[in-house]
């Protein structure tokens, strides 16, 4: 990938764990696993094509939806990953699909909207407006590709987010 593009996947995610930190949503360190990532990798395929879809309409919703369906992923993740690791991306949407994905898990996955619905606004808003500042000249290959990375940095910090409120962080362990 070229380093335009990786630079961007970096300073963004720095600049949006800043963010998280100091709105308190996150301490400074972006939490993850690889089942995170590999859930990632199979709901791509199927949120890109909704989100940019609905990007010219709704961007900042677009990309809020990505923090979501991250925290609910962490959500199953905590809660019983045997069981719910291999949901299919329907799972996450109600019969509205796309267009009500942030009530569907605020309501039915995570049975909470007040820390949710906060963080998500927050950093969707400054996701969004990172994008729009890249320089990125739109309707370019260019755009979209940071559009994307937009969207998996969202899931990302969505699902640090999770983690931090449901008291995961790093430890340093002795292992001898």
């Amino acid at each position: 990938m070229s380093t335009t593009i990786e630079k961007y996947r970096e300073d963004l995610t720095a600049y949006l764990l800043e963010v998280a930190t100091d709105s308190g949503y996150l301490k400074g360190i972006l939490l993850n696993t690889p089942d995170l990532e590999e859930a990632w990798q199979r709901y791509a395929t199927s949120f890109y094509p909704e989100a940019v879809r609905e990007f010219n309409g709704y961007p900042e919703y677009c990309l809020a939806c990505a923090g979501y369906l991250g925290m609910a992923v962490a959500h199953l993740w905590d809660n019983d990953w045997p069981k719910y690791k291999d949901v299919p991306y329907g799972f996450f949407q109600s019969g509205r699909g796309f267009d009500d994905m942030d009530d569907y898990i605020t309501a039915n996955i995570l049975k909470e909207n007040r820390y949710s619905v906060a963080s998500m606004q927050s950093l969707s808003a400054e996701a969004y407006h990172f994008l729009m500042k890249s320089g990125a000249e739109p309707g370019t290959a260019e755009a979209y590709r940071f559009f994307l990375i937009s969207i998996e940095v969202m899931y990302k910090i969505g699902a640090a987010i999770w983690l931090n409120r449901l008291g995961y962080k790093f430890e340093k362990v002795n292992l001898i």
